[in-house]
């Protein structure tokens, strides 16, 4: 039997996919850029006179970095060893410090010990002394060559009920050196697990059960508790043999502090540099070896700034998976990961090694631009790498994570307008509309391509995704994997139509009772952006360089924009959802358990109909994977082209894809997703009776309020509305920030009183025209 701790804490590893989803919706509709006439002109002459995308013949090998050595040029080799055989899961799995890879392997739901040789990859069973209905919980090691491992223990083999939990050193053969009852410590709270367990130099315990950390002493007893209230993603020993803790919290960050034994609160570390989002873990020669934003970094807290070691996809690595990483007193980098993403989440060891340069076979290099990398780019690039002979596909990020938006965008802005742009242009993070991307000739119509290919068939793929990324009848990306954004409301409130209007949502908050709130969180600019961006094709003509916010509908959007809070309110809760106080909540639908999801929150069947428009569905695609372009300067196009169609294929769309990833583009992956969400899952207890399983649990909070929701198998009439809800969504056009920038301004006017809806679209319609007719 799996304890379910253990996959619990496993499963709560994958955040990266959790950020990613934060970020989307952070940036979903306020990111702002001026692109100026100079700016544009400048654009144009670069695409005109300059080049781009030169093709480079460099060394990957399996995957590689290169390293100046004088005249002899060194570079990094990457071996990929999979942990575990077939059938078998791997539970949690340490690099030790002699360079073992210890782990817990389940096969037929029964957990065993595993050492494996780094060099030779022979594994050993460790004959771990456990007592009947004991199971092993956490593995870590204790710096000096022994493993900590928890163990629990159940009054039977139901599990349903803890009778101790120990904490036990084993050396590297499995042999016990000492066994620390802690019953007395954890017993006390329900469902208690320990995640991770270390020591230090004075014999101290250090418990994390990933929200809360306890000090034990030598004997067991509780030294001091610290609770930081938030997610605790890494827990490790630095250098020193300090105790350090990365976690995320909602109102200040990332935070990476010090655990102190006594202390009730972690105390700041004194440091410079400013971290981020990662994979934390004690250097061998300095306090911190840690992953942020796909770099591998090292630092004392001393230092000014981190060392870059390596950027891990120029060796196939999705950083997003690391879950340990060490330098080797050779100077070898090893790595685990588990990918949390395939429904199989295999583990694997990569371990590089330096070799000269003309040792390695080469490969056509691709750059790939983006100013953001993210889980599932790092997913399809190392993926793509690996099975490719003939090019490697490598990383270039515009800027940092110490920079914000605006200096990334100037980044981005000054490489275009030198010409050197990349071979594979990042959309799902791209600070230029995809309109400028075009207006100056920076990418591909990717139809040849398409019409061309022996095996990729456009009739294959659902239509309306496709064209997410047409203009004029020409395709200029294809997004993977994508959601569907759209206001939801319970079906008893608002009715169940497909579309609305503005009119409509009127005459619905006109009858409703006092009280009653439209849509929460959001204010009028938040409303006036995203309605003018759905509707932007009735305000302004790209051929004639015209525009028209004199008319009716603009009018009519300001009036419903203003009847919006001046400032963005307090987010409703559960109850105000399903109790009609709230009727509207702005989500995503990445699957259909998410729209399963929704159904809980509001307690009953929800209608997914978007914003309201003019003429058209308000229901708006959204990239949820690798959506990209090709370079129209790029010398390497067909590399680019195997590159996009390999995330279309049949093999990779049925695969890849997992709960939340996104829909597949793939008609038949689609359907074959949806068959599987329609599957009952079922557990064999062991009377031989068979109880049907949550295919999803979702938890999170709203308003304040935490919840938790098990998802089952869906119904037939629930796949059918997602369906329905996919095919009518549409691709939107991004409006041209100058213009929302002029039309923000001018309706604050409106929304403070001091201007009617007349005047505010009069001079909205000059300062626009103007801007227009600059530059055409």
């Amino acid at each position: 039997m799996t304890p379910a701790i253990a996959i619990r804490f496993f499963i709560n590893k994958f955040v990266p996919g959790a950020q990613i989803c934060r970020v989307l919706a952070r940036t979903g509709t306020k990111m702002k850029k001026r692109i100026t006439l100079c700016a544009t002109m400048a654009l144009a002459a670069a695409f005109v006179f300059g080049g781009c995308g030169r093709q480079k013949e460099e060394t990957p090998g399996e995957a590689t970095g290169t390293e100046d050595a004088g005249e002899d040029e060194y570079v990094y080799v990457a071996q990929y060893h999979p942990i575990g055989g077939a059938g078998e899961q791997i539970g949690m799995a340490i690099i030790g410090n002699d360079g073992d890879v210890f782990y817990l392997e389940y096969e037929n739901s029964q957990a065993k010990l595993v050492s494996m040789d780094m060099d030779s990859q022979e594994t050993v069973e460790l004959l771990a002394e456990l007592g009947e209905y004991q199971y092993i919980t956490s593995l870590d090691s204790d710096g000096e060559g022994n493993l900590l491992v928890s163990v629990t223990g159940y009054t039977d083999e139901t599990a349903a009920q803890i009778k101790e939990i120990l904490i036990k050193t084993l050396d590297a053969d499995g042999k016990e050196l000492a066994s620390l009852d802690v019953s007395e410590a954890f017993l006390q709270s329900p469902g208690f697990y320990i995640a991770n367990v270390l020591t230090d130099g004075d014999g101290n315990y250090y418990v994390c059960d990933g929200r809360e950390i306890f000090i034990l002493k030598p004997d067991g007893s509780v030294y001091s508790q610290m609770s930081p209230g938030e997610y605790i993603n890494c827990f490790f020993r630095m250098k020193d043999g300090k105790i350090g803790a990365a976690y995320l919290d909602d109102a200040r960050g990332f935070i990476v502090n010090e655990v102190i034994p006594g202390e009730k609160e972690l105390k700041q570390i004194n440091s410079s540099i400013s971290f981020d989002y990662g994979t934390y873990q004690g250097g061998a020669d300095t306090d911190l070896l840690y992953t942020e934003n796909g770099v591998l970094l090292s630092c004392n807290l001393s230092d000014e700034k981190p060392e870059e070691i390596l950027r891990w996809t120029d060796y196939d690595v999705n950083s997003a998976n690391l879950t340990s990483v060490v330098v080797l007193p050779d100077g070898r980098i090893a790595a685990l990961t588990t990918d949390f993403m395939s429904p199989e989440g295999g583990t694997e060891l990569v371990v590089l090694t330096k070799k000269r340069k003309s040792e390695v076979p080469e490969k056509i290099i691709l750059t790939y631009g983006t100013y953001y990398p993210s889980f599932f780019a790092e997913r399809d690039i190392t993926d793509f790498n690996r099975q490719s002979q003939k090019y490697h596909i490598m990383i270039k990020e515009y800027g940092d994570a110490s920079m914000d938006y605006r200096e990334k965008s100037d980044l981005y802005l000054k490489e275009l307008e030198s010409g050197q742009f990349p071979d594979i242009i990042d959309l799902s993070y791209c600070p230029m509309p995809l309109e400028t991307l075009i207006s100056v000739g920076a990418i591909e119509d990717l139809n040849p391509y398409l019409e061309a290919d022996e095996i990729i068939n456009r009739e294959d793929y659902v239509e309306s995704v496709l064209e997410a990324y047409e203009r004029e009848g020409k395709l200029y990306a294809i997004m993977p994997y994508y959601g569907v954004q759209a206001l939801i409301g319970k079906v008893s409130e608002i009715g169940d139509a497909k579309t609305w209007t503005v009119e409509d949502v009127m005459e619905l908050m006109a009858d409703a009772d006092s009280g009653v709130e439209l849509l929460s969180g959001v204010d009028k600019s938040d409303i006036l952006w995203t309605m003018c961006t759905m509707n932007q094709e009735l305000f302004i003509n790209e051929e004639t360089g015209t525009c028209n916010f004199t008319g009716e509908d603009f009018k009519k959007i300001l009036t419903f924009a203003n009847g919006f809070a001046d400032k963005a309110g307090d987010e409703a809760t559960l109850d105000d959802l399903k109790n009609g106080r709230t009727l509207l909540y702005n989500g995503y639908v990445t699957s259909v358990s998410q729209y399963q999801m929704y159904e809980f929150m509001f307690g009953g069947p929800v209608n997914l109909i978007g914003y309201p428009t003019f003429g058209k569905g308000g229901l708006t695609l959204f990239s949820n994977g690798t959506t990209a372009a090709m370079s129209s300067g790029s010398e390497n196009k067909e590399g680019v082209w195997e590159f996009i169609r390999f995330n279309v294929t049949k093999e990779r769309q049925e695969n890849v894809g997992a709960p939340n990833g996104g829909f597949p583009i793939l008609k038949s992956a689609l359907e074959k997703q949806f068959e599987k969400d329609m599957e009952p899952e079922y557990r064999k207890e062991e009377n031989g009776n068979q109880t049907q399983m949550p295919k999803m649990t979702w938890a999170g909070s709203m308003g304040g309020e935490e919840y938790s929701v098990a998802v089952y198998a869906a119904t037939q009439e629930q796949v059918d509305r997602v369906r329905e809800v996919i095919m009518s969504a549409q691709g939107t056009v991004r409006m041209d920030e100058e213009v929302m920038h002029i039309i923000l301004e001018e309706a604050s006017g409106y929304f403070s009183g001091q201007k009617s809806v007349e005047d505010v679209a009069s001079v909205v319609q000059n300062r626009v025209q103007l801007y227009l007719n600059e530059t055409q």
